[in-house]
This record gives structure tokens, sequence and C-alpha cells, in this order.
């Protein structure tokens, strides 16, 4: 019996390895590949338009569909198959990318088409559809690439160089085909780019680690890929979904009042059989950046990355309205074509349409996420929210400290100057919690030596969004400043704690307010300070704190 299995899967190999060195692939012979028709457009590839992570994932793409292709051949010899895609770069002598993969590799049969340009695979319903990603991406990458592979069944490894300025130049129509023997249950495809004319310094590295993890997410989370990128094993982990009540719960008959996880399916039908399916949701925590939906294509992400996220207007409203911090997505699009580089949907006039129904659907009852996400606030501020409060602070301080000397004797000059006298507005200074911001800042204005400290702290119980306190010590002439910025107020909460920028105006702002509101009083005019403070208060709380169409 294993004598007859071992003759059986003898014969399996022999007859796969036939018919991947069908000679009609390539009437010449076998030791050369032609690359004809299609030289001339080789040129053209060094100019495309591609990102160093989409040039990359052609590769990738690659690799999957071979797998794919291969999937019975490969776990016939390998059971417990998984594909494994190596990306290595070195940027000495001149840079070098290589990338390694475990998949079915490139038939000898195969030459012919994978190594001329445009020339279509029969089956274009996978990732490898336009017959031009390795060779587009690797022309991009490098003046001079390599391909060595082979297939199971077959005993050699096949290798096939491009010099792409011997090819251009020449006209080159064949390349030279080595082979050396191999184990016939092999099978791979390296490919090593060298004289690169892009390179991937330690940002760019960075970037494309986030990239590659974010388009192949669908492959990395059910198991069907392992991708290693410069030496880092990739993964990729969803945000956490928000789970809460309904921000309209108490307010608005027929809402339920229990928390509920807010995510949702999605399923969208387009005209002439574009269809959308997938799911959206609400971050647990809102970030300004990293956010929007993405949108895939056969399991593959071709629009929204985190470098350039996908938020229609129309949908997300402003780039800083709350939705566009919150709202998130995975949508799998079908139907539809992408650009030969796969960065873009080919929508032909359908997005209008396609961004009118996912609103309407995104915001249906009984779970609203655009309402949800504009209207819902955390009773605690987020970490990234108390990450923005403390650089908008430390920020705030820095410049406060550096310029308001040179600043006071114009703004003093504006006033009659009197003796400074106690002031005291509130009780006491506000002592800083573990989870709030402090920082104090000094200088020297006159006679007398200030320091100001500045607090971000969640005084719900306020109505007021700037608390301070102000003491001057005659003696020792001394001004002493205590602020603390509610962000508990609801002006804060809409409009400034979604940006760093947003909140250290309100700081800068705080601190300029208080310094005028000292020097008024010691000119002599504490009323009207107090006064306007106190109007301001009045005016950001009732009248100011509310977004126009916010439930939109």
């Amino acid at each position: 019996m294993c004598m007859l299995l071992t003759l059986r899967k003898y014969r399996i190999r022999v007859m796969r390895f036939k018919k991947s060195v069908d000679p009609g692939a390539d009437q010449v012979g076998h030791d050369s590949v032609s690359i004809v028709p299609g030289v001339g457009i080789l040129g053209v590839f060094g100019y495309l338009k591609y990102e160093s992570w989409f040039a990359l994932a052609e590769f990738v793409d690659n690799a999957l569909q071979s797998a794919a292709n291969s999937e019975s051949v490969l776990k016939e010899v390998e059971p417990d198959y998984r594909l494994r895609v190596d990306i290595s770069y070195e940027r000495e002598s001149g840079g070098r990318i290589v990338v390694d993969d475990n998949a079915g590799g490139i038939a000898r049969g195969d030459f012919a088409r994978a190594f001329r340009a445009a020339d279509v695979p029969p089956d274009r319903t996978g990732l490898s559809e336009f017959g031009m990603g390795m060779k587009s991406a690797a022309i991009w990458f490098a003046k001079n690439w390599r391909v060595m592979t082979t297939s199971v069944g077959d005993p050699n490894v096949y290798t096939v160089e491009f010099d792409m300025k011997t090819v251009l130049r020449d006209q080159v129509e064949r390349l030279h085909v080595s082979k050396h023997q191999t184990d016939p249950d092999t099978h791979f495809t390296r490919l090593e780019l060298w004289n690169l004319n892009q390179f991937l310094p330690g940002r760019t590295m960075g970037k494309v680690r986030d990239h590659m993890r974010e388009i192949y997410r669908v492959f990395l989370r059910d198991g069907r890929l392992a991708l290693t990128v410069a030496g880092q094993e990739m993964e990729y982990s969803s945000p956490e979904i928000l789970r809460a009540v309904d921000f309209r719960a108490g307010e608005v008959a027929g809402i339920r009042a229990d928390p509920q996880e807010w995510r949702k399916p999605v399923a969208i039908e387009l005209d002439d059989g574009v269809r959308v399916t997938g799911w959206a949701g609400i971050r647990a925590e809102g970030r300004t950046s990293g956010n929007g939906l993405s949108l895939f294509r056969r399991g593959r992400l071709v629009v929204g990355t985190s470098e350039a996220p996908y938020r229609p207007p129309s949908v997300y409203g402003r780039d800083n309205s709350y939705r566009s911090q919150r709202l998130f997505g995975e949508l799998h699009v079908e139907g539809l074509p992408v650009s030969h580089t796969k960065d873009a949907f080919q929508w032909h006039g359908r997005e209008e349409e396609f961004e009118d129904k996912l609103r309407e659907v995104l915001d249906e009852e009984p779970m609203p996420l655009l309402k949800q996400a504009e209207g819902y606030r955390a009773r605690q501020a987020t970490r990234v929210e108390q990450q923005r409060v403390r650089a908008a602070g430390e920020n705030t301080a820095e410049v406060a400290e550096r310029n308001l000397p040179a600043a006071l004797p114009q703004a003093v000059a504006e006033t009659e100057v009197s003796p400074v006298r106690t002031l005291a507005e509130d009780p006491a200074r506000v002592d800083v919690a573990p989870n709030e911001f402090g920082a104090t800042f000094s200088f020297a204005h006159g006679e007398h030596a200030w320091t100001v400290s500045i607090t971000a702290a969640e005084r719900v119980a306020e109505r007021q969004w700037l608390i301070r306190h102000v003491d001057a010590n005659p003696k020792s002439r001394s001004i002493r400043a205590a602020l603390t910025i509610n962000t508990a107020h609801p002006f804060l909460k809409q409009f400034a704690l979604g940006s760093t920028d947003a909140l250290e105006t309100v700081f800068r702002m705080a601190v300029a307010l208080v310094v005028s509101e000292s020097l008024l009083k010691s000119a002599g005019d504490g009323e009207v300070a107090a006064a306007f403070m106190r109007q301001v208060d009045t005016l950001l709380t009732e009248a100011l704190s509310k977004r126009l169409r916010s439930d939109i």
C-alpha cells in the first residue's frame, strides 16, 4: 500500500511538471523567456504614482493569489500549510529589498505571461488581475531585480534577471532563464531588488508597516497570511467599540436606556450590480487621526488607510466634528473596478449615490451612529483627550513664560497703573488630581514677580469654563495666579477637546484674560473686570456651547 501511494504521488508530480513546462508557452526553448509585446511599457512603470506600501502590496497580492490558486496542491505536500511572506530591506550599497514567500511559485509554463507587461491572467477574479503588479512595482522600486521561483512537482528552481537600463536601451526582447535542481516538493518565489530608485528610511518604514497591517488585516485576522516587514511580524488590532447608553435616553420617548454596543451591519445596493457590505461603529475613544471607513475589494484594502482616511464630508461633516473622531468601519465593495495601482476605486459617477445611501443606513433607527457619535460625551475625558490637554497646557506655559514679560509693558500702558493690591475672586487654588494636568511658569514684570499655575480638570458642578484665583502680596512684590480650565464645560467639550490646537487656543486665551483682569484691577477697574469675566462665562455657557445642526 505504501509503495502504491508513493508511485501515485510521483505520477501526480510528473503530470504537473509536464503541464508546467508546456513548450507552447515559449516557442524558442526553455533557456529564455519573451518579454514582448510590451517592452516599451516597462519604461513607463518607473514613473507611476505609487506609495511605497501599495507598491510592496503588489508582491503580497501575487503571493496570496498564488497560494489560493495552488491551495489543494500545497496542502497535499504540507497539510498544515500557511502562506508566509517576508519583506526585508537594506539601505546600504544602493539599497536592497527582498520579498520571500512560500506560495505556489510561478510555473515554468506561465513565464511568458508572468514576465510580459500587461499580459492579463486568464482568471481576473482574484488579487492579480492586470498582469502588471510585479513588473510595475519592481521597476518603480529598482533598476535591477531578479525572480527565483519553483512550483510543486518541478525539480528545478528558475531565475530570471532584469537590468532595466540594458532592457530599455537595447530593447531586449528575451531574458535568459537559468535553473538549478531542487526537491520537487519545494515551492517558493524570491524577489530581489537592488540599485533602488525608492528608499524606505526610518519614518517611511514605520508608515509601510502601519499600512501593510491595515491593507491585509482581513488575511492576518483569519490566519491565511503571516506577514513580516523588516523583521516585524504584522498584526492588526481593531479599535474597541463604544458600549454606552443612547445619549437621547431620558429626553426622547422610546429610546432604550440600557448600554449597547454601537456597531451595526451595512448593506447597500447600487446600480449595475455594485454591492457594498460590512459594518460601521463608534470608537470607545475618539481620535483625530486614524479614523474613517476602510473600503476593501476581494479582502484587500483599497481606500481608507490611517494616512489617507476615507471620510466623505456628506457623512462625516467638518474635519473637527466628533463623528470624524469616532466613526469607523470596514466595507467590502463588489462589482466596482479599481485603479491599476489598486489604491482607488473607479466609481464612474456612483460615489454620490453611495454616500447618500451610506448616510441613510448609518443613521437609521434604532441605532443612529451619526447622531450618537456627535451627541455622546464620555463622563471622563479619554486618554487621548488628556494627552491633548497636557500638550496644549505645556505649550501655553512655555510660550507665556517666554513672551509675557515683553508684552506686558504695552498692556499696562493702556491703563492708569496704581499700586498692586490683594485680589481674591475665588476661594482657593484647585489641587491637581493624578489624572489631571498641572503646570507652573514664572516671569517678572516691573517690580513684581509673577507665578502662574495652570490646571486642566473636570469640574462638572461648576458653571465657569475658567476657575481662577489671583493673590498679590504688596510686601514681597509677588503675584500668584491659579487658573483651572474646566474640561467638563460644554463649550470645551464641543469645540476644544477634539484638537490640541483648539485646546492650546483656550489655554492661551485663559492666561491672557486672567493677566489682563489682574492689570485692570491693579489700575482700579476691578468691578469692570469682574463683570466682564462673568459675562464671558454666561455667554459661553448659555449661548455659544452648541453647534449648528449638531444632531446631523
